[in-house]
């Protein structure tokens, strides 16, 4: 790992002092193209109690560029290499959302043999896994959408969680160069990162990859969302016959399979529970931040009543 990345690398990472010795780190890894603004309300929630890390992976906000493919296992490789080099101890609670989720379960993948222990929990917000690329991304919708705010369109700005301030943050975030060639690259090599995970066959596996760590899985309602795109598109007059044909089948289609997807990620553990956010669409995070962060402290809770039996 170059020097320069080292450097910008540690600088993005935000540690909040431990309440008291032993307890999980809990490491945020945001999905393709969000921001940390986008997650302060979670954020600020969490660091009440909890020690939290927010990473900036190559090319996100304030850190270095990587000449390396933009994979999720090169990501993970990545964020084990920081966590050493700033001292960051275990044990680990990962919080992960979208395609973090891949690259979280990468992570996991890389401590599996030697530091299995290091990993003590995980919360999946709607989380990617091997098969999502049957759902995502939608290139039709993309393409009808080109110029839309997404945010605005999917009213998440009307949902009030979110400060003038982090808004702000977000923008700002989006509209940087860096930021949005790197969203690129990492979207130009997901089915690549989709097909890597799903050769280690992690959800199949006996005994699971996490054993019996507590995993909690929450689920949303991401074609919500999506329909709230799709229609601001039509009503512009974007899209072929044929496009939106294809989007409507994919938006069909996304409620049981996006169900089955996330219900299947508990087969990493013998010890999970299912989350279900009825009226969120994908971003959780910037409307029900109280659903992570319960779901956070029930995993903490739990990785603390593991030790103490242990």
């Amino acid at each position: 790992m170059e020097a320069s990345f080292s450097w910008e690398t540690d600088r993005s990472v935000r540690v909040r002092p431990r309440p008291y010795p032993g307890t999980p780190v809990v490491i945020l890894i945001l999905g393709m193209g969000s921001t940390r603004s986008e997650w302060n309300p979670v954020r600020r929630r969490l660091a009440r109690t909890t020690r939290l890390v927010s990473y900036d992976r190559c090319g996100l906000g304030i850190s270095d560029p990587s000449p390396d493919a933009r994979t999720a296992a090169n990501m993970a490789r990545e964020l084990k290499d920081v966590l050493g080099s700033v001292n960051i101890s275990p044990p680990y609670v990962i919080l992960c959302h979208s395609f973090g989720g891949i690259i979280a379960r990468e992570f996991a993948e890389l401590l599996h043999d030697e530091h299995r222990s290091d990993v003590v929990g995980m919360v999946f917000v709607e989380a990617n896994q091997e098969k999502s690329i049957a759902l995502w991304p939608e290139y039709n919708l993309i393409d009808m959408a080109k110029g839309l705010d997404w945010f605005k369109e999917m009213g998440l700005h009307q949902a009030g969680i979110l400060t003038d301030e982090d808004w702000k943050g977000v923008q700002d975030e989006n509209e940087n160069e860096l930021h949005g060639q790197t969203v690129q690259r990492e979207m130009e090599n997901y089915a690549r990162s989709c097909e890597t995970l799903g050769i280690k066959n992690q959800l199949v596996r006996s005994p699971p990859v996490l054993r019996d760590c507590p995993v909690s899985v929450v689920k949303g309602y991401p074609e919500l969302e999506l329909r709230k795109v799709f229609n601001a598109a039509v009503r512009l007059g974007r899209g072929s016959d044929e496009q939106k044909k294809l989007v409507e089948e994919k938006l069909a289609i996304y409620p049981s399979l996006n169900d089955q997807f996330q219900r299947e990620t508990l087969k990493l553990s013998t010890k999970g529970r299912f989350r279900d956010a009825i009226g969120c669409g994908h971003s959780i995070h910037m409307v029900r931040p109280d659903i992570i962060t319960e779901e956070v402290e029930w995993v903490l809770e739990q990785a603390r009543s593991d030790q103490f039996e242990s």
